[in-house]
C-alpha cells in the first residue's frame, strides 16, 4: 500500500498562532478512498460494471447489485481473497425506471420501483434468483387533479425500501412539487394536501390489502432502514434550494408514526397548523447529498465494520461531495441523540452501502460529477473497506478541553516514539463550514450557497505545543484561544500508516494522515468527594452532553470517562456547566442566501431535568427555573433567540447505594411531546455565537450585465433554450428545470452549458429507441401513457411512439443539449444571458 505523508502541514511551523484564508487547497493524487483514521485497508472490486444503485449482501454472503440501468446482478468472489470477482446477471432489461432501494430476504432480492416492489425469487436452488414477479403494486391511490398538475418525475413515485421482521413493508413517495411545495397555483391557492400520498412514508401490509400512510412531509427519503431497537430512520434529501426553510440541510430521520417531517414547512398561510418534527442529524454545509444507510449491527449473517465501539451506529453516504459518514445514536425515554463523525472521502458520488458477512463495509460510487455523475450507462466503482490485521490505536473522542486545549483520545496507547514532531505537523482549521479532511474534497455540486461556503473565511490555528497523555490514549495540543461556536478540524500525522508502508501491506494508496472534527457542544464536569478524606480523586473534564445517559454512551470507549462513571456511584457531588440554544427548536434555519416570506411567532420552550438523587438547576439569561421536586426541575424560555443562550449549572449529588443520573429533556408551548436535546443544543460555557455574517454575493462575470437582453436571448430562436427548460414558469419541460440557477455559481452553470454530458439529470435523460422496422430515434421521454411514449428532441418537439413498436431502449451516455450552444454568441451576449440565468430582475438591476 502506497502512503503519502502529509508534508504541507510542516509549513504550520512557520505560521503564526492562527491564519486566516477561504478554502483549502486539494490534495494531489488523491486516493480512490482516504479513511481519515487508521487501522483499515481499502481494495477495489475487479469488475467493470455500470453505476449501481443499491447493494446488499444475503448472510450466505452472496451479493446483490441493482444497476442504475435497471439490470440485476448477483456478484460473487471465486478465488477466496475477499474480493468479489465475478457477475451474474439475472435481470438483464434495461430500464428507465430504475431502482432506488433493495432488500434481501431468504430466498428474495425485493427492489423499490416506480410503482412496483419487485421480487426476484431463487426457484431452484443454485443461489441465482431465476424468477421475477410483483410482490407489491397498486398502492398508489387516485390523484386529485390538484396533485395531477405537479407529478413529473421518477422521484415523485416510490423510493427508499424497508421490511419488518413481519413482512410488513415500508416505502416513501417522492413530494410531488419539489420546486413549489405547497402546490401553489398562478392564483396563489395553496394545493397541498397532506393526505396525498406523495412525500409521504407509508406502511403497507405484507399482502398488499391494507395501506397506512405512516408519516408526511419528507422530501426525497433515499434510504429506509430499521436498527436493532425495531425504531425506523430514513436518510432524507435538502430541499431548501427550492423552497426556502425547507430541508436546508440533508438529514437522517426517526421515522415516528403520525409526524410531519418539514417539507413543506409549517406556513402561516399554507400550512399553519403543521409541528415540523427536528430531524435527528443535519449533515453540513449544505448540500451532501446523504443517500444509502445501514447500521452497523453485527447479527446471523452480518458482521461488525471496524472496533467494538462502532456497534450500532449508522453507516452513511454523502453522494454530492463523496463522504462516508458515522452517526452513533443514543436511545432515551424521550427519543435519540446522534453523534456524527466524518470517517472517509472519495472523488467519486458515494450512492450506497453494506456490511458483508465479515465485517466488511461495501461502497457503490458513481463516477462523474455532482449532482447526477454519469448516469445509467456510466461505469461506476465499488469499494471494499476492511479493519486491517493488525490494527492501530484508533481515535475515539475528539473535544475542546478549553479554549485553548484540544484533546484526541484513543483506544489504545500510542507509541511516544513515533510521535516527534507533533505540534509541527499538526493543525486545527476553524470556521463555519469547516469540516474533517476538506482538502480531500474534489467534488461538490454547483450551487450559489456551495461557492459561499468556500469564500468564507476558515482559521488556521498552528499547534503551539503537543503532548501525549501518560498512558500514551490521550493527544493534548494547543493553540490559541478558539471559544467561537463553529466547527473545528484536526489534522495530525499517522505514523501506523507509515509504518505500514515500510512493510507494504496491501490496498489502496493512503495519505498518513488523522483527520477528525470536533466543535464546543458539552459541558464542563466536575466531581469531587463527599469527604476530603476519601481515598477516591475529584475528577474534572468534559461531557458531550448533559444528559448522563446520553454522555455515558458516547464516551464508553474513553478510559478517562470511563474513570468518572465509576465515581458516580460513591458519595459526592457532580457539579455540570453549560449554555443552552433553544432558539428555532420546532423551527428550521434558513439556507445561506435564501429569505422566509412570514415570520414564526415566538417559541415558549421548556427543558425538564430529572434524577434519582437529589439536584440543583440555575439558569440566566431570563430563563425561569421551576423546583418541581428535590428530583426534578424545569427550565422555561419564552422567544429564546439565537445569539443568546442561557447559562446552564446543574448540581447532582451520587450516592454509595445509588448511582448519579440525570435525564434531559424539552418541549413547547406548542406541543407537549417530549423530545431528547440535541448536542448541537448544548455548548460550553465559554463558546460564543458564531459572528461571522453571510457574505453579500458578487459575480464579477457578469458585471455590466443586461438582464432584459438575457432574458430576450433566452427565449429567442438563436439559443432557443426555452424549448427545452423552464425558467420561472416559462418554457418547455423537456430539459431539467432552471429556476434553481439563481443558487448556483457561474463556473458550473457555465460548464453545464458548454459541457452538458458531463453530468446528467437522471429525470431528463436521453434514450435511444430502436424500433421493429430498423428506425433509431433519440430524445427525452417527456410522457408515458402506457401504450405510448412521447420522446422530445433537441427543438422541443414531442413524437408519439406506440410501445408496440418498440424493440429496444437504452439510455444515452450523452446530453440531448447540443455543444458548442454559445459560440455563436459574443462575448457581452453570453454576460446578459448569464445575468439572466443567475440573477433575479430586481437584483440585476441593483447592480
Amino acid at each position: 500500500m502506497k502512503i503519502k505523508t502529509h508534508f504541507a502541514l510542516l509549513a504550520l511551523a512557520c505560521l503564526a498562532p492562527s491564519t486566516l484564508a477561504t478554502a483549502p487547497a486539494a490534495e494531489t493524487n488523491l486516493p480512490p478512498v482516504q479513511m481519515f483514521v487508521p487501522g483499515f485497508v481499502v481494495r477495489e472490486l475487479p469488475l467493470r460494471l455500470s453505476n449501481q444503485n443499491n447493494v446488499e449482501y444475503a448472510p450466505d454472503g452472496r451479493l446483490f447489485a441493482a444497476g442504475y440501468d435497471g439490470r440485476m446482478h448477483l456478484l460473487r468472489d471465486t478465488d477466496g481473497d475477499g474480493l468479489e470477482d465475478t457477475v451474474t446477471t439475472f435481470w438483464d432489461k434495461p430500464s428507465g425506471d430504475y431502482p432506488l432501494g433493495m432488500v434481501v430476504r431468504g430466498d428474495s432480492v425485493y427492489v423499490m420501483l416506480r410503482n412496483e416492489v419487485a421480487r426476484f425469487r431463487d426457484t431452484n436452488g443454485d443461489g441465482v434468483p431465476d424468477k421475477r414477479e410483483a410482490a407489491l403494486q397498486d398502492w398508489d391511490d387516485a390523484a386529485s387533479a390538484s396533485e395531477k398538475m405537479f407529478l413529473k418525475r421518477r422521484v415523485d413515485y416510490g423510493m427508499g425500501l424497508a421490511l419488518a421482521p413481519d413482512g410488513t413493508f415500508f416505502l416513501s413517495m417522492g413530494n410531488a412539487a419539489y420546486n413549489n411545495g405547497y402546490m401553489v397555483d398562478k392564483a396563489g391557492v395553496s394545493h397541498y394536501d397532506p393526505k396525498y400520498r406523495r412525500g409521504c412514508v407509508l406502511k403497507i401490509s405484507a399482502d398488499g390489502k391494507q395501506v397506512e400512510q405512516f408519516v408526511t412531509g419528507v422530501r426525497y427519503l433515499m434510504s429506509l432502514q430499521f436498527n436493532r431497537h425495531g425504531d425506523l430512520f430514513a436518510s432524507e434529501q435538502e430541499g431548501a434550494t427550492w423552497l426556502p426553510n425547507g430541508n436546508p440541510f440533508d438529514e437522517l430521520l426517526h421515522i415516528q408514526p403520525g409526524r410531519h417531517y418539514g417539507f413543506p414547512p409549517r406556513h402561516p398561510k399554507y400550512l399553519p397548523k403543521a409541528i415540523d418534527e427536528p430531524s435527528l442529524f443535519d449533515f453540513a454545509p449544505q448540500h451532501q447529498s446523504i443517500c444509502g444507510f445501514r447500521f452497523n449491527e453485527s447479527g446471523p449473517g452480518r458482521g461488525r465494520f471496524g472496533p467494538e465501539s462502532w456497534e450500532g451506529d449508522a453507516l452513511l453516504t454523502g453522494e454530492s461531495r463523496g463522504k462516508l459518514y458515522r452517526t452513533k445514536l443514543v436511545k432515551t425515554p424521550a427519543g435519540y441523540v446522534a453523534q456524527n463523525h466524518l470517517f472517509a472521502a472519495l472523488p467519486t458520488l458515494a450512492v450506497d452501502c453494506a456490511l458483508s458477512p465479515k465485517g466488511d463495509l461495501l461502497l457503490a460510487t458513481h463516477t462523474g460529477k455532482p449532482d447526477w455523475g454519469t448516469g445509467p450507462a456510466g461505469i461506476g466503482r465499488i469499494f471494499k473497506i476492511s479493519r486491517a490485521a493488525s490494527a492501530a490505536p484508533l481515535p475515539v473522542l475528539a473535544y475542546a478541553a478549553s479554549p485553548t486545549e484540544t484533546r484526541v483520545e484513543f483506544d489504545r496507547p500510542l507509541q511516544p516514539d513515533q510521535w516527534k514532531n507533533l505540534a509541527r505537523q499538526s493543525a486545527i482549521v476553524s470556521g463555519r463550514h469547516v469540516g474533517a479532511g476538506d482538502r480531500f474534497e474534489t467534488i461538490r455540486p454547483g450551487y450559489k450557497v456551495v461557492q459561499m461556503q468556500q469564500a468564507e473565511s476558515r482559521r488556521t490555528n498552528a499547534v503551539l505545543t503537543a503532548a501525549l497523555s501518560s498512558d500514551g490514549r490521550t493527544l493534548s495540543l494547543q493553540t490559541a484561544a478558539r471559544t467561537e461556536a463553529v466547527s473545528h478540524a484536526i489534522t495530525v500525522p499517522d505514523p501506523s500508516r507509515l509504518a505500514s508502508a515500510q512493510q507494504k501491506q496491501h490496498g489502496l494508496p493512503q495519505v498518513a494522515a488523522i483527520d477528525l472534527g470536533h466543535d464546543l457542544s458539552g459541558v464542563t464536569a466536575e466531581w469531587q468527594p463527599k469527604s476530603r478524606q476519601s481515598a477516591t480523586n475529584g475528577w474534572s473534564g468534559w461531557l458531550p452532553h448533559a444528559d448522563l445517559r446520553v454522555a455515558r454512551e458516547l464516551t464508553a470507549a474513553s478510559t478517562e470517562h470511563t474513570r468518572l462513571f465509576a465515581r458516580l456511584k460513591q458519595p459526592g457531588t457532580l457539579r455540570l456547566r453549560g449554555q443552552l440554544d433553544l432558539s428555532l427548536m420546532l423551527r428550521a434555519a434558513t439556507q445561506l442566501g435564501s429569505k422566509l416570506d412570514f415570520e414564526y411567532p415566538p417559541e415558549k420552550v421548556t427543558v425538564v431535568f430529572a434524577s434519582s438523587t437529589p439536584l440543583r438547576v440555575t439558569a440566566g439569561g431570563g430563563a425561569v427555573v421551576e423546583r418541581l421536586s428535590d428530583l426534578t426541575a424545569r427550565l422555561v424560555v419564552t422567544a429564546p433567540k439565537p445569539d443568546l443562550w442561557v447559562p446552564l449549572d446543574v448540581t447532582v449529588e451520587s450516592r454509595a447505594d445509588k448511582e448519579a443520573s440525570l435525564d434531559v429533556h424539552w418541549f413547547t408551548a406548542e406541543d407537549a411531546r417530549p423530545r431528547a436535546l440535541a448536542l448541537r443544543r448544548v455548548l460550553v460555557p465559554w463558546a460564543r455565537p458564531a459572528g461571522t455574517a453571510p457574505e453579500s454575493r458578487t459575480i464579477p462575470e457578469i458585471a455590466g450585465g443586461d438582464w432584459e437582453a438575457g432574458r430576450k436571448l433566452y427565449f429567442s430562436e438563436q439559443v432557443a433554450c426555452a424549448k427545452c427548460h423552464v425558467l420561472r414558469g416559462e418554457g418547455g419541460a423537456v430539459g431539467p428545470e432552471l429556476s434553481n440557477l439563481i443558487h448556483r455559481d457561474y463556473a458550473s452553470v457555465l460548464k453545464d452549458i458548454t459541457q452538458p454530458s458531463a453530468a446528467l439529470n437522471p429525470d431528463h435523460l436521453a434514450y435511444t429507441i430502436e424500433l421493429k422496422d430498423g428506425e433509431s430515434l433519440t430524445g427525452v421521454i417527456s410522457g408515458d401513457t402506457g401504450s405510448e411514449l412521447f420522446l422530445a428532441d433537441p427543438t422541443g418537439k414531442a413524437t408519439r411512439i406506440a410501445k408496440s413498436r418498440i424493440a429496444s431502449t437504452r439510455p444515452s451516455a450523452i446530453s440531448l443539449m447540443p455543444e458548442g450552444l454559445l459560440q455563436t454568441l459574443k462575448p457581452a451576449q453570453v454576460r446578459d444571458l448569464m445575468t439572466f440565468l443567475l440573477t433575479e430582475r430586481a437584483a440585476a438591476n441593483a447592480k
